[in-house]
């Protein structure tokens, strides 16, 4: 877990004053590295901004042309149909966990109400 904007502010502040990177990060019981990095993110960059993650691959990325044609021909396509088409087709077992997970990621989205019926 990232820590806050406001204590990496802190932190590199109190250095700034003198105090040791070790010293800081006792005070602010946080680790002696992170302090240091910390530190060394603002020299570099001029600010201490969290690190955006890197996007994860999914093993359905090779799929996505596979399940937007399944999705345009029964738009109302549930996760259960989807996961029984998978094993069918590709001969592979996936979790309905696995396929929401993947089609929230990618924005795809099917809400039931009464004006799309």
């Amino acid at each position: 877990m990232a820590l806050s904007q406001d204590l990496r502010c802190r932190i590199v502040d109190l250095v700034g004053t003198g105090v040791s990177r070790r010293r800081a990060a006792r005070h602010f019981q946080v680790s002696a590295s992170s302090a240091v990095r910390f530190v060394k993110q603002a020299e570099q960059l001029g600010h201490v901004d969290v690190k955006p993650r890197k996007a994860r691959k999914s093993r359905l990325d090779q799929y996505r042309d596979d399940i937007l044609t399944w999705i345009g021909e029964q738009p109302d396509l549930t996760l259960q149909e989807m996961s029984g088409r998978f094993a069918r087709e590709h001969g592979m077992r996936v979790p309905l966990s696995t396929l929401d997970d993947w089609l929230r990621i990618n924005k795809i989205t099917y809400k039931k109400n009464r004006t799309r019926q």
